[in-house]
């Protein structure tokens, strides 16, 4: 029983053993399985982390995926080159690169997780490379299996190129408009103010500056033509416009130099000129034609390194395009501006409130008529007894009765306002009235203390002058034609020795065209080795207003060598400033190389005078010619008209006959001073001053006007001079003491003498308004005046200086400001 129940137990022992076994299999098996599967799994998953990786690296596209703190979780190779760091140097955050990036790319990544999980927007920052970087960036959130958020994936694309393309286009598109709009406008107008005007906002517009000045060289110096806005007043005028020198200031050294400038901090350029206002960047650029400099474009801005060199070269090709037709605008103003200049001077000489010829008014300050001349009143018709009532009228009033006379009436009050709100003087302002008479209007503030107290207008009828000076303008024309046309070779030249101008003669003399000689230097291209040196020293002393006579050596355009004799002297202008020089050339080769004898020499050289008293006499002629017929016809016109003329035709009738008498002194005067210079030395008989003195004497006496004194202090002696010259010595300078008078004074003139030697010395003296120190230079020169009186031809003294030298005496002068002056001479005896 029991081995039989053994039997069965280890039956059942084997029976679980083998069932434990086979268990035990299954799960080795299972478990073998599983580990299989679990190394598969893992294999699978590294490779496809591998692959993730692989693909992320092998992007074309910079990648960079973050959390919400800006933590970078991922960056592939080309997001670090993007950023210009290297693998070794990775960041960890955006913050980590740079602060203010991390703040904009912050704000930008901010999406609507509700309904969008997706972003693109453009973005420009400078790498750690220092390079500028323009990038396209699209942005997704990534969630994870339960949808949630929990970091941003950006691909982010450098489209740099692309957007300086871009920008490079746009620039190009906008000069090129620039350049047209410029051109446009100066084909279309051919006024430099409104032009210069038009390029400052077209070229502040391009260069992002609302500063931008135009200058313009106008007889040699840099004016302020147009301004931006905030350089104007309210009426669109440059407030303070600058006159710059060339060499002062930056744009005097860039107008000197020729070549633009950028300077990127003002504050280190000792050049720098503060106008309104500081600012640290300026760009200046020439405007160039053929080398010459025509204007200048400058501007400003507030911040530093501002400009850029491309804009300067942008400036520098629209300066050549524009530079011909704002040459045209510059000579324009500077024809303009002489006109001026020229009206100025005329208009200068007549200042007496009741002259017959000017038509003159004052007001008060607080607007009230204070005086009005007859020649006011005869000009516009307005009866004199009428005079009363208009002193002390109102002036506003008088003025609107007055206007309609004008063509243009309205501007006629507002230019009235206009000129006493800005108390400039104005001279020679042109009026045209209805009935065609031409006014010339001028206008001075009256001062006391320091302080306006009075306005004086002028109003003057110039519509005979008008016609008279284009009568003098074919004239000149005609005396031109002469002068270029004559023997003698002349030659003008500037301040640098540039030629100006050549005539025919000149260029026969030479062998070298107008063409070859005018714009280049005269001793460059005639003279050799020293005489260059020579020449040199003759331009200085010409430069100190020094004439000289001198022979110099040339060589002309074949080689050959000849003898000038050269007369020259300095060229002034209506300003006596000293502009350049003229020279006469006379080719007297044949006599150097002959060796004529002097006298053969002085010979020709009275017959080279004596052709120009002839054509003095010419021109003296020509010019009485028009001068007879006006008075003819004056004369017809009274005769004629006699019964139908009023008192104020009249008038201009007898300034006209005036104004004609002056005008045939002047050419008169002109005439007597070639013969003197011209005529031989006559033969002359022993004469006794004192009847001649007498005459002339008693004559002025019968004439005179006030209280004046003419006082011989003895006896006047027999002189060995003709009673033509005597009389004219004497009579010029007894005048001359009696019309400079000083009214104020009992006035006399004393004559006396003395001998010395073999000379008698002269003496004229006068307690008259006397002369400056400064003047006395003046008092001999020819058609030099030291005041306006219209009965001096500025002549009188040079003619007796002239005569009392030709006879071996000379002349000199004493004197002192009202105090009086004395003529001192001598003569042979």
């Amino acid at each position: 029983m029991l081995s039989k129940k053994i039997e069965i137990l280890t039956r059942a022992l084997q029976r679980e053993r083998k069932a434990k076994e086979i268990a035990e299999g299954i799960i080795e098996n299972r478990l073998r399985e599983l580990y299989d599967n679990n190394q598969s799994l893992t294999q699978d998953i590294i490779q496809k982390e591998k692959f993730e990786k692989n693909l992320i690296d092998n992007l074309v596209d910079a990648l960079i995926v973050f959390d919400f703190d800006m933590n970078i979780l991922k960056i592939n190779k080309e997001a670090l080159k993007l950023m210009g760091i290297s693998k070794n140097n990775t960041p960890k955050s955006i913050n980590d690169f740079d602060h203010q990036y991390f703040k904009e790319l912050s704000n930008l990544f901010k999406v609507n997780n509700a309904k969008d999980d997706t972003k693109e927007f453009l973005f420009n920052f400078k790498n750690k490379k220092k390079k500028n970087k323009y990038v396209n960036i699209k942005a997704s959130i990534l969630r994870n299996s339960q949808k949630k958020a929990y970091a941003y994936q950006t691909i982010i694309r450098d489209i740099t190129k692309e957007h300086l393309l871009e920008i490079e286009v746009l620039e190009t598109q906008k000069l090129i408009q620039t350049e047209s709009l410029i051109l446009k406008q100066l084909i279309n107008d051919p006024n430099l103010f409104r032009n210069g005007k038009y390029i400052v906002e077209i070229i502040s517009d391009y260069l992002g500056s609302d500063d931008c000045v135009f200058y313009a060289v106008i007889e040699n110096k840099l004016l302020q033509i147009a301004a931006t806005k905030q350089k104007l007043d309210s009426e669109n005028n440059i407030k303070n416009a600058l006159e710059i020198e060339i060499g002062e200031g930056v744009v005097g050294k860039v107008a000197q130099s020729k070549k633009g400038i950028i300077i990127n901090d003002t504050r280190k350029n000792l050049d720098y000129i503060v106008d309104d206002q500081g600012r640290l960047s300026e760009i200046t650029a020439p405007i160039l034609l053929d080398g010459e400099l025509i204007a200048i474009i400058d501007s400003e801005h507030p911040d530093k390194n501002f400009y850029k060199q491309k804009q300067l070269d942008f400036l520098s090709k629209i300066s050549s395009m524009i530079s011909i037709s704002l040459k045209k605008n510059i000579i324009e103003i500077e024809k303009s501006n002489k006109e001026i200049e020229l009206a100025l001077t005329r208009n200068r000489l007549q200042l007496v409130f009741e002259s017959s010829s000017d038509a003159k008014v004052i007001e008060s300050i607080d607007g009230y008529i204070e005086q009005v001349s007859h020649a006011f009143l005869n000009l516009f018709n307005i009866p004199i007894s009428r005079k009363s009532k208009i002193i002390g009228s109102d002036c506003e009033s008088a003025r609107n009765m007055l206007k309609m006379m004008f063509v243009d009436h309205e501007k006629f009050s507002e230019r009235i306002t206009e000129i006493i709100e800005n108390e400039t003087i104005i001279i020679d302002e042109m009026l045209e009235l209805k009935d065609g008479r031409i006014l010339s209007r001028d206008y001075n503030p009256i001062f006391e203390d320091g302080k306006t107290t009075a306005h004086l207008w002028t109003y003057k009828d110039v519509t005979l002058i008008i016609n008279y000076d284009k009568s003098l303008q074919f004239q000149s024309k005609k005396y031109k034609s002469i002068i270029e046309n004559m023997n003698l070779g002349l030659m003008e030249v500037d301040n640098n020795e540039t030629i100006l101008n050549v005539n025919n003669a000149f260029v026969k003399m030479c062998g070298y065209s107008a063409e070859q000689l005018v714009g280049f230097k005269g001793r460059d291209i005639l003279l050799v080795g020293e005489k260059k040196e020579y020449m040199k020293q003759k331009v200085k002393s010409r430069k100190k207003g020094l004439k000289d006579l001198y022979e110099m050596e040339i060589t002309t355009k074949n080689g050959e060598k000849k003898y000038w004799l050269i007369s020259g002297g300095p060229n002034t202008n209506i300003n006596g400033e000293i502009i350049g020089s003229i020279g006469i050339h006379l080719d007297i080769t044949e006599l150097k190389m002959l060796n004529i004898k002097a006298d053969s020499l002085i010979n020709d050289l009275t017959i080279r005078n004596e052709e120009l008293s002839h054509y003095a006499h010419i021109v003296s002629h020509d010019l009485k010619t028009p001068l007879r017929t006006i008075s003819t016809c004056i004369n017809w016109l009274l005769e004629d008209n006699a019964e139908t003329l009023d008192k104020g035709s009249q008038g201009y009738i007898d300034t006209v006959e005036e104004a004609i008498k002056d005008m045939d002194k002047l050419i008169s005067s002109t005439l007597q001073y070639t013969e003197i210079r011209t005529s031989k030395k006559e033969n002359a008989e022993m004469l006794a001053l004192q009847p001649v003195v007498d005459s002339i004497i008693s004559f002025l006496t019968k004439n005179q006007e006030g209280d004046f004194n003419f006082n011989l202090v003895k006896p006047l002696p027999v002189i060995n001079l003709t009673e033509v010259k005597a009389r004219q010595i004497f009579q010029n300078l007894i005048e001359n003491a009696y019309k400079y008078r000083d009214q104020s004074k009992k006035s006399f003139v004393n004559i006396d003498w003395t001998e010395q030697g073999s000379f008698y010395r002269f003496s004229v003296q006068d307690n008259g308004i006397g002369i400056s120190k400064e003047h006395f230079s003046l008092v001999f020169e020819a058609f030099k005046k030291l005041n306006n009186r219209t009965d001096s031809s500025g002549i009188g003294l040079f003619i007796i200086k002239k005569t009392i030298t030709a006879e071996g005496g000379k002349i000199w002068i004493e004197s002192k400001k009202e105090v009086g002056t004395t003529f001192f001479f001598t003569l042979p005896k």
